[in-house]
């Protein structure tokens, strides 16, 4: 598949050595709680493939990035989702650095990333149905002293286990002290005093990618170090919130496409059944990894506003309904036989519904995407 031929030239050339690593070990051991996915990854610099060469970083492009994403996914999807979350943090970072509310910290923060292979966890919107993407368990209420104090439950937390850096949104107090609360931006420092990590993925699906609970007591975040977007909770998304958005629709849907060509590219190879049902696997496959190529298109093109979230959306819900059909063929040409004697297949055709569960659900997004058309703005939650 050509999709996945440009998917595996670009993790080469960006994280040379990695796939030559992880190939060759079954997945049930990459899926696995504390398999080798994540340390590979970090091995081989995946942690700076989007920060750009002046700060040491690999430069990728956002249509390099969704092929990178694309062979991570297959690969193991554990780890394709993890390095998901850590890219669009980074990616925000990145844009960060370049907005007029930068100060001088972020451009520290990205360079240290990249030079010394810091992994960065999202606690954004958690897997409840209705959340929204601004919705924010955790709080933050200024110390004495100055900074602030944050409590809360990130659950569940991708790399909650190899995490150097936690990136969360918390609720904040008005800048006046009156109204309504703001959305803050913590970065915490994984080792803080007050974070402790608990068990919470039961799922044998997507273990590996370390979705477990962080929870934060007290724990202390500078000033500096407390990012205030002007944005009012509840109320939409500012410009730095729409790009972090528009990386991770785009990100997460690259990593889920990758692992279902993973099972489509075996129906493809077994040779079994009529040409026409493995002919549909490879259109599908394309045609998933089409949609999110377009728009990293955009992105590269930019600006990145809110024409492109609308677009960043569209492609995930068609793409999130063309890899339940792709992974249900794919199943159905391999045949009971090889569903029965591998974990593989069904481990694949779990995977392949989890798109689903990410923010922000069809049903949340409906009505906006409906005023877009109209030619309204986007409105998301």
């Amino acid at each position: 598949m050509r999709a996945m031929d440009s998917a595996r030239e670009a993790c080469e050339k960006y994280l040379p050595g990695l796939a030559g690593e992880l190939q060759g070990q079954a997945l049930a051991v990459l899926e696995a709680p504390g398999g080798p996915g994540i340390a590979a990854f970090r091995a081989c610099g995946g942690p700076g493939l989007l920060i750009p060469g002046a700060y040491g970083g690999g430069g990728a492009s956002a249509l390099d990035a969704v092929r990178v994403g694309r062979a991570l996914g297959a690969l193991s999807p554990s780890l394709g989702v993890a390095a998901a979350m850590h890219n669009f943090s980074v990616a925000s970072l990145v844009a960060l650095v370049s907005s007029p509310d930068a100060g001088g910290l972020e451009w520290m923060l990205i360079e240290a990333i990249a030079r010394d292979r810091l992994l960065v966890a999202s606690g954004f919107a958690e897997g409840r149905t209705g959340a929204g993407i601004l919705d924010s368990s955790v709080t933050a209420v200024p110390a004495e002293g100055g900074g602030y104090l944050v409590n809360g439950v990130k659950r569940p937390c991708s790399l909650t286990h190899s995490m150097d850096l936690l990136t969360a949104g918390v609720a904040l107090p008005a800048a006046d002290g009156r109204g309504g609360g703001e959305l803050g931006v913590a970065l915490v420092p994984a080792g803080s005093p007050g974070i402790t990590r608990s068990p919470f993925w039961g799922s044998p699906f997507l273990a590996g990618a370390e979705s477990d609970e962080v929870r934060l007591e007290d724990v202390h975040v500078p000033q500096e170090l407390m990012l205030r977007p002007q944005v009012e909770l509840g109320s939409g998304l500012d410009t730095l919130q729409t790009v972090g958005f528009v990386w991770f629709e785009l990100l997460v849907t690259s990593a889920y496409t990758g692992a279902v060509a993973r099972l489509a590219e075996a129906a493809v190879a077994c040779g079994r059944g009529p040409a026409d049902g493995r002919a549909a696997l490879v259109t599908g496959v394309e045609a998933a990894a089409g949609l999110a190529e377009n728009v990293a298109r955009h992105i590269d093109a930019g600006p990145v506003g809110n024409d492109e979230l609308a677009a960043s959306l569209t492609a995930r819900y068609a793409v999130q309904d063309l890899l339940v059909d792709v992974a249900d063929r794919a199943a159905e040409v391999l045949g009971g036989l090889a569903f029965a004697s591998s974990p593989d297949v069904g481990s694949l055709l779990a995977v392949s519904r989890a798109l689903a569960f990410h923010p922000p659900s069809r049903t949340a997004s409906a009505q906006a995407l409906l005023d877009h058309a109209g030619g309204a703005p986007l409105r998301v939650r």
